[in-house]
């Protein structure tokens, strides 16, 4: 598709990963280690799977982005989770679910820009096939 470092959705991401890090450093999970695991993991997904897919065809690219979406809507269940049990402060919580929100938004209009892209292609497609 093209060069990852100039998509603005990975960016974001990729800010949006750095600022749960760090919220999440800041705070104590030993109470639920497997917690902090589980979300690092999803939030280290959303950049790596755009980027993988950027590398690809339009139908990975748009697949890895589908993916990336689930794994921030999985950040935003562990970030629930952590507030409630006293894990992250209020304030850290929103402070990275704002950021959360941002990147699932601009996933889903990139998501719907590919989709409206291959409609596109496949209509015109379907006219230069059809007989004059």
């Amino acid at each position: 598709m093209s060069d990852p470092r100039n998509l603005r959705v990975l960016e974001a991401a990729l800010y949006f990963a750095d600022a749960v890090h760090q919220r999440i450093d800041r705070h104590d999970f030993t109470r639920a280690p497997r917690l902090r695991a589980q979300l690092l993991r999803a939030v280290d997904s959303v950049p790596a799977n755009i980027a993988e897919g950027a590398r690809g065809t339009r139908a990975q690219f748009a697949n890895h982005l589908r993916i990336a979406r689930g794994s921030a809507d999985e950040v935003g269940v562990h970030l629930r989770v952590a507030r409630h049990a006293g894990a992250i402060a209020e304030s850290e919580y929103w402070r990275c679910e704002n950021k959360r929100v941002l990147v699932c938004k601009m996933l889903t209009r990139f998501l719907r820009t590919l989709d409206e892209e291959e409609a596109h292609a496949h209509h015109r497609e379907h006219i230069r096939r059809s007989p004059p």
